[in-house]
């Protein structure tokens, strides 16, 4: 019946019928898109119907794409950044699951957690927002310390410390954050789908435990996954020119074959 209703002969009548502001609009489904180049622009229309034609999705599947971290909050040099995708029809999101070849990349896709909303000024994940915190005063994102994460010069993230589980080594908004982890696990529990790598239809093919795949997929990175291996390798001589790059481990998980990285080239 929801695929009959969303037929163009029968959505337009439907909802004329309904009122003159009534829509039939298909579901949308929120993917995140890992380690996408910055140079990509989300914005533009072009690049997303590029993104579709490339990946054989239908044209305006993509009916948006976000920047999850806001541009200013970059690193500088920082090459890549994680894409909110929002995908219409389940279809096409199980098709963009299977990953997306993106800015001339193959790029990871999985779907989007359930993260409860975390305050900027208490930081606490108890689903309230700044303009509602009964805290007296501001605490850092980023050092915990007493004051707006605005005003906060740490820059190193081995002197970051977790307003919320008080752990040294990473800040308050860190997705690795075990508090964090721990109230994304309770909420996902208690949908139906929970457990699959792709929304599950009647189609076998949708039928994939995650665990299976994350098995073979590579680990997410952080900030310090990212900056620990520079920091552990400057200055040595002996260090190793053939590790494996993150673009190198994807293109092993989908199949593709491994090239050599360059001489000194990094994740």
């Amino acid at each position: 019946m929801a695929r009959w209703i969303l037929k163009p002969s029968v959505a337009k009548p439907f909802a004329r019928k309904m009122g003159l502001t009534a829509q039939v609009l298909e579901r949308t489904y929120k993917l995140v898109a890992e380690r996408v180049p910055v140079d990509f622009d989300p914005r533009a229309s072009a690049s997303l119907r590029e993104v579709e034609a490339v990946n054989d999705l239908k044209e305006n599947a993509i009916v948006r794409a976000d920047w999850i971290k806001p541009i200013d909050r970059r690193f500088p040099g920082q090459r890549t950044a994680y894409l909110l995708l929002t995908v219409s029809g389940i279809d096409q999101a199980n098709a963009a699951l299977k990953g997306l070849t993106l800015a001339g990349r193959k790029i990871h896709v999985r779907r989007d957690l359930d993260e409860p909303k975390r305050c900027a000024k208490c930081q606490r994940y108890d689903n309230h927002f700044a303009r509602e915190c009964k805290a007296s005063h501001d605490t850092c994102a980023n050092c915990a310390g007493a004051h707006p994460t605005s005003q906060c010069d740490t820059r190193d993230p081995n002197d970051y410390r977790c307003a919320n589980c008080g752990v040294d080594g990473h800040a308050a908004w860190d997705r690795c954050c075990p508090t964090l982890r721990a109230k994304v696990s309770a909420r996902i529990t208690r949908k139906a789908d929970v457990g699959f790598r792709f929304f599950v239809t009647n189609n076998p093919e949708t039928w994939v435990a995650e665990d299976d795949e994350l098995e073979r997929a590579p680990p997410p990175p952080t900030i310090w996954s990212q900056t620990r291996p520079r920091a552990d390798y400057a200055g040595d001589p002996t260090r190793p020119r053939d590790r494996p790059t993150m673009q190198s481990r994807l293109d092993r998980y989908y199949g593709e074959p491994e090239q050599s990285s360059p001489p000194g080239s990094t994740e």
